[in-house]
């Protein structure tokens, strides 16, 4: 019961909400019968109101694919912008350009924003990983024996290796 509630309170707040020309417009006391239908085939146009949570989840899932890497390394807000500007006008044949308007585009893009974080917290973490003195005990290795890797040099493109950094050991990936 809260649930719906808030929901409630919450659309009842967004601008398009508040500031519209509903009162202007007759709707509610149509002529029941007011035209005949001729059989004519229904129109296949789906207004920004007809969308549902799914197919704004697959937009989602669609512009996170054309996130471009060089630009998130400067700025991930730009890159997931870039992505979704994209993805609007090319997801589905266009089936969304032109319908989503500056308050959706800023709740898809905190959604994308969102995922992306957690899908670049996850690549970093899986990088980088500390070992602890237990780790280097059941290898067998000394500490001692591991360099710095500040001195290690020419080691091929995905292969990891153990390194000291700022005095812990690190297993990396040379990107």
């Amino acid at each position: 019961m809260l649930v719906p509630n808030v929901v409630r309170r919450y659309v009842a707040s967004l601008p398009e909400v508040t500031n519209n020309a509903y009162g202007y417009f007759n709707y509610d006391h149509r002529v029941v019968n007011e035209r005949v239908p001729r059989g004519d085939m229904p129109s296949t146009y789906r207004g920004p109101n007809s969308f549902n949570d799914m197919e704004y989840d697959s937009l989602i899932a669609f512009a996170q694919q054309y996130v471009n890497p060089g630009l998130a390394k400067y700025s991930s807000q730009v890159a997931c912008e870039d992505a979704l500007n994209l993805a609007i006008r090319s997801f589905n044949r266009g089936m969304f350009d032109g319908k989503i308007n500056a308050n959706k585009f800023n709740v898809l893009l905190g959604a994308m924003m969102d995922k992306v974080k957690v899908k670049h917290e996850a690549a970093k973490a899986k990088k980088e990983m500390v070992l602890k003195e237990h780790h280097l005990r059941d290898l067998g290795i000394k500490k001692k024996d591991i360099p710095h890797a500040h001195t290690v040099r020419n080691i091929p493109k995905g292969v990891k290796h153990i390194v000291q950094e700022h005095g812990r050991v690190k297993v990396k990936e040379n990107k």
